[in-house]
């Protein structure tokens, strides 16, 4: 939804030497389309009966929406604010923290179903 209505806003990465440019727009499409990935990949978990792990699910989904959340009212909000370079740098750090735990949290979803299909089913 926040893509939808800020078509006309880019944000910029720098690593290294090399900006990339993306739109809003862009970014929210590439969440869906992860969502909607990690969402069939669930059900298709369920239609199969296996038992995945309830603590990666709990991880895996909560640390996926609530750091969307977390990073999009820092994005917006961060934007609009005039403070000093010093508190900038700070919020940044916070902000790639937080995409980086995010990131880092979507490794539980194969490594779940990875683990779900190897281990024995009990009876």
């Amino acid at each position: 939804m926040y893509g939808l209505f800020h078509k006309e806003y880019f944000a910029s990465v720098n690593i290294g030497a090399t900006f990339y440019v993306f739109s809003d727009l862009t970014f929210s499409v590439v969440i869906v389309i992860l969502f909607a990935v990690f969402g069939l990949g669930y059900w298709l978990m369920d239609i199969f009966q296996k038992q995945l792990i309830t603590w990666m699910i709990a991880y895996h989904v909560y640390i996926s929406v609530f750091g969307m959340l977390i990073l999009l009212v820092f994005y917006g909000y961060f934007q609009q604010l005039e403070i000093d370079y010093a508190f900038s740098q700070t919020i940044m750090m916070l902000m790639f923290i937080i995409a980086a735990i995010t990131i880092a949290a979507q490794l539980l979803f194969p490594l779940n179903f990875i683990v779900s299909f190897l281990r024995k089913k009990k009876r």
